[in-house]
């Protein structure tokens, strides 16, 4: 069977700590027909120097690896441009400089996507904390209708980083990343991605380490995130329009707007009835199909009836 260039892409900011095993993890990898590109978006720690002593060490895989040095800080949405623009294989794998990959995770997907002929192909991941691992299983249903549904309300995790993906889908159909949204910017690729790829894979293997006590990590989550998750949910709406699958997935767009916005009745910390009623206000009974606990359905009944007064008595 004839080889298949993986281009892994990697995005390098402030990750020394955790670059080391990454890059262990990379240049071990049993698939040979890999290049890997990285890019330094000005990384203010010895990262890149680390990069540097694995290529003096592994010549041979330092032959295939391409770096790409930023003039300035940009983000990782412009910075996975950057990848994508300078990939020439036949498939990609993004990877998170923070995380690392089993030493066949480039092998097992290639073959299964060999094999099928998919255009993506999917697998388990870890969730790996300072004392544990925890495996993390992922279904990617054969209908792709269903596959859609279950992307748009993240019932499968909206991430790049545990598919590998034709290159041609990005390229034939011109897929980039939006780079003003920095949180939530895989989420807006992956719904594109479900939409466009027709056949989708997987393997019931865990082959990727999604490393979480990395307090430097692009998807740190803040309470300023939530306007850019709203804006990479505003985009998809967009993208599903224009495709005209809109009236197909309206129902779980509609769940996945109210899932954001119920942080502002459910958290404490941030609740805001004003808030919580002003975002996304077509979405305000889509609780109904969420299986929320009794109390939380009273609850958001409640904030939704008082946004309906509101819009009428603007003196509640």
């Amino acid at each position: 069977m004839a080889m298949n260039t993986v281009s892994v892409l990697v995005p390098v900011y402030r990750v020394e700590p955790f670059f080391d095993r990454c890059l262990r993890s990379l240049f071990a990898q049993t698939y040979q027909d890999i290049e890997f590109v990285f890019v330094n978006d000005c990384t203010p720690d010895n990262s890149m120097g680390l990069l540097k002593d694995y290529c003096e060490r592994y010549p041979d895989v330092a032959a295939r690896v391409k770096v790409i040095e930023n003039e300035r800080n940009m983000g990782i949405a412009p910075v996975r441009n950057r990848l994508l623009d300078n990939a020439t294989g036949d498939y990609v794998l993004f990877v998170d400089s923070d995380d690392w990959i089993e030493t066949d995770m480039v092998e097992v997907l290639v073959r299964k996507a060999q094999a099928t002929g998919a255009d993506m192909v999917g697998c388990d991941y870890y969730e790996d904390y300072p004392d544990r691992s925890e495996y993390r299983r992922q279904t990617y249903p054969e209908s792709h209708e269903q596959r859609m549904r279950d992307m748009t309300l993240l019932r499968i995790k909206g991430v790049l980083w545990k598919l590998l993906v034709r290159r041609s889908l990005f390229e034939e159909n011109h897929i980039r990343f939006v780079e003003d949204i920095h949180f939530g910017e895989d989420y807006i690729l992956c719904c594109k991605l479900f939409a466009l790829a027709r056949h989708v894979e997987s393997v019931s293997k865990a082959l990727y380490h999604y490393v979480q006590y990395n307090p430097n990590n692009y998807s740190n989550s803040s309470d300023a995130n939530i306007d850019s998750l709203c804006r990479a949910i505003r985009s998809v709406e967009t993208f599903y329009r224009e495709q005209g699958l809109l009236p197909l997935l309206e129902k779980e767009l509609l769940q996945r707007k109210f899932i954001l916005k119920s942080v502002y009745v459910l958290d404490a910390r941030r609740r805001d009835l004003r808030r919580w009623g002003r975002l996304f206000p077509e979405s305000n009974w889509s609780w109904k199909g969420l299986g929320y606990g009794r109390a939380n359905r009273l609850l958001f009944a409640w904030a939704a009836l008082l946004h309906c007064c509101r819009q009428h008595l603007p003196s509640l």
